[in-house]
C-alpha cells in the first residue's frame, strides 16, 4: 500500500506546523520522516492518522483518500509512553490484539511471539511498571505491531534506547520491511537512522526541505571529502593540478581534502599515490545532518569545508 500525504497543511491558531507538505512512503521501503524537534513531525503523522484534521491537503492510500477501516488495519507508536503501569507485558499485547478484532487465543499467541521477538520472550508476566525504559519502548512499539498491521508510523521510536536495543528494533523493522510493509518512523537523531532508512523526508518549520533515496541524495550533494594516509609525505604542491581541492586537515601522515562536485576522487588518489605511498584512504559523503543542515539553509562555507568528518565512509 502506498501511502502519500499531498499538501498537508494545518495550524494551531497563529502557528503555522505544516505549510503544504508532501510525503510519498512505499511499500518494502524503510522511509524515514527526519527534522529537528518542533519541525512538525508528529503533527504530520496525527494527520495521517486521522487525529487531527488538516486546514489543507489530502492523505491518501493506493492514490484514494484514506477511509477510517483502512486506518484500522495500520499500527501506530507514539512518542508519548502510552503503557498500563500495573499490567503485565503479554496482557498489553493481547488486549491491544484484541483491541484490532483478534480473538483471545490468537491475541495471546500473538502476544508471546512478539515478546519473543522484541528480546522479551521471559517478560510476559512481567508488570510495565517493572520494566526498564529500553524495555518498555520494546514493549510499546510490540503494541504497534501486535495485530500484524499493513501501515506502521512510528514516531521517534529509538528516543532514549541504546545502541543494543536500537539494533534489536532495526531488526524487527526490516523484517517489516522486507513483509512488504508499508513503514514511516520519524527521528530527530538523523545520523542515526542514517544506514538504516532507505528513503527520507526532511522537514524544517512545518516545510518539506530534502526528500528522496537516502543512497542518492548524499552521492548527489557534491559535498565529499578524501581521506589519505600517506606516512612521510612531502607537502602538497600536487594538489596545485587539481583547483578547488581545499586542504581541511593535514598531519605528518595524512590529508584530509574537500573535493568540489567536478573533481575525480580517483584521479586525485593517483596523484596522490605518484607523490608518497598511501597506505589507507577513504571518501567520506555528507551525514544527513550536514545535508540537512544545506537543505535548510543553515550551513556555511566553514561548515561545507571543515564538518563533513563525521560522514559514512567507504573504505580502501
Amino acid at each position: 500500500m502506498v501511502l502519500e500525504a499531498r499538501g498537508l497543511t494545518h495550524s494551531f491558531g497563529e502557528r503555522l506546523a505544516l505549510a503544504g507538505v508532501d510525503l510519498t512512503v512505499r511499500p518494502g521501503v524503510l522511509t524515514g520522516l527526519l527534522g529537528p524537534n518542533g519541525a512538525g513531525k508528529t503533527t504530520l503523522m496525527r494527520v495521517l492518522l486521522g487525529i487531527i484534521d488538516p486546514d489543507a491537503g489530502e492523505v491518501l492510500l493506493d492514490g484514494r483518500p484514506v477511509q477510517f477501516a483502512d486506518r484500522q488495519r495500520w499500527g501506530y507508536m507514539p512518542q508519548e509512553r502510552g503503557l498500563y503501569p500495573a499490567m503485565t507485558a503479554g496482557g498489553q499485547l493481547t488486549y491491544f490484539a484484541r483491541v484490532h478484532g483478534l480473538d483471545r487465543s490468537t491475541a495471546q499467541e500473538r502476544a508471546r511471539a512478539l515478546l519473543a521477538e522484541l528480546g522479551l520472550g521471559d517478560r510476559f508476566d512481567s508488570k510495565a511498571e517493572q520494566l526498564s525504559g529500553g524495555m518498555q519502548q520494546r514493549l510499546q512499539l510490540g503494541t504497534a505491531l501486535v495485530h500484524d498491521p499493513d501501515v506502521i508510523v512510528l514516531d521517534e521510536p529509538f528516543a532514549g534506547l541504546d545502541p543494543v536495543a536500537v539494533e534489536e528494533l532495526t531488526v524487527t523493522l526490516r523484517a517489516r520491511v522486507a513483509a512488504g510493509r508499508t513503514v514511516l518512523l520519524s527521528s530527530h537523531q538523523l545520523d542515526l537512522v542514517q544506514d538504516l532508512c532507505e528513503e527520507i523526508v526532511m522537514v524544517d518549520h512545518g516545510r518539506t526541505v530534502l526528500a528522496g533515496p537516502v543512497a542518492q541524495l548524499r552521492a548527489a550533494s557534491g559535498r565529499r571529502q578524501l581521506r589519505l594516509g600517506m606516512p612521510g609525505h612531502d607537502g602538497r604542491d600536487w594538489l596545485a593540478a587539481f583547483p578547488g581541492v581545499v586542504v581541511v586537515d593535514e598531519a605528518a601522515d595524512a590529508l584530509r581534502l574537500s573535493l568540489p562536485p567536478d573533481v575525480d576522487a580517483l584521479a586525485v588518489l593517483d596523484a596522490a599515490r605518484r607523490t608518497a605511498p598511501v597506505v589507507d584512504f577513504g571518501l567520506d559523503l555528507p551525514t544527513l545532518s550536514q545535508l540537512f543542515l544545506a537543505a535548510a539553509g543553515e550551513g556555511s562555507d566553514a561548515a561545507d569545508a571543515a564538518s563533513l568528518s563525521g560522514g559514512a565512509e567507504v573504505h580502501a
